[in-house]
């Protein structure tokens, strides 16, 4: 497995360059192209103001690639009109991608293109979804969190990040979540931490069964109490442990964090 392909939505704002900086580190890292998409609804028509929108869109593109980051790295800028951000996929160019990295304004931000469809994009990417929360002048990473139920799934679809494991390779800290209504035994906890370390052989990695009132400040709490780089988690359905894609975890975890979050749908 490799990346070789990297997607950024961008709006030109702030916290779409964070993003595409650190895109630019792992290309440089991997040799992957990126992908610059810029997609607006809001054109109906080919009325004057409009072209000339789309004229002013399409320059403001055309600088992306002077930024000093992306020096030496294979672009594609992609203008998307009349289409959501949701729809991207449906491109062929880009229904492909190996990783999407993704800014964040969080849930107090600006509602711009990338900071308003973050959550829509976890939700339904086919592929891996980098979301990045603040400006990282050198992106790496050193502890990365992967908190999961350490189902059968979960330990199958762990595969989909190793990628991004083996360009920085992380110490991994594998932890359960333990609240009230959530309770398991720690002896049945370990027995599945057990069968993910038969299968995923990680070489830096701890295990850790964490109690807290909730999922989300278990994780928040734990990511911040070892100072993480990193926080992965794989998303599932409205039902299961986690109650992520059309639930709220990982959306949640994306807006209230400033920890960059790596996740995968099921």
């Amino acid at each position: 497995m490799a990346i070789r392909s990297l997607l950024v939505p961008f709006d030109f704002s702030d916290c779409a360059t964070d993003a595409l900086r650190v895109a630019a580190k792992i290309a440089k890292l991997t040799g992957a192209t990126i992908d610059i998409v810029h997609v607006y609804e809001q054109m109906t028509d080919f009325h004057t103001e409009n072209q000339k929108k789309r004229d002013e869109i399409e320059e403001k593109l055309e600088t992306v690639p002077q930024l000093p980051f992306l020096q030496g790295i294979e672009l594609k800028k992609f203008m998307l009109r009349q289409m959501a951000i949701t729809d991207m996929f449906k491109n062929n160019n880009l229904a492909h991608v190996d990783l999407v990295v993704m800014g964040s304004h969080g849930a107090k931000g600006t509602k711009a293109l990338v900071g308003s469809n973050t959550q829509k994009i976890v939700r339904i990417a086919p592929m891996p979804v980098l979301v990045i929360k603040q400006h990282l002048e050198d992106f790496a990473i050193n502890d990365l969190v992967y908190a999961s139920n350490f189902t059968e799934i979960d330990i199958e679809k762990f595969d989909a990040f190793l990628p991004v494991l083996e360009i920085f390779d992380p110490k991994v800290h594998l932890v359960k979540i333990n609240t009230p209504k959530t309770f398991q035994r720690s002896e049945e906890t370990n027995k599945a931490i057990d069968r993910f370390l038969q299968r995923h052989a990680l070489k830096k990695f701890s295990a850790t069964i964490y109690n807290d009132l909730s999922i989300e400040e278990g994780i928040l709490n734990f990511a911040r109490g070892i100072d993480a780089d990193m926080i992965a988690m794989a998303t599932h359905g409205r039902t299961g442990f986690f109650h992520v894609v059309n639930g709220s975890l990982t959306e949640d975890i994306v807006n209230k964090t400033s920890f960059p979050v790596l996740s995968v749908k099921l």
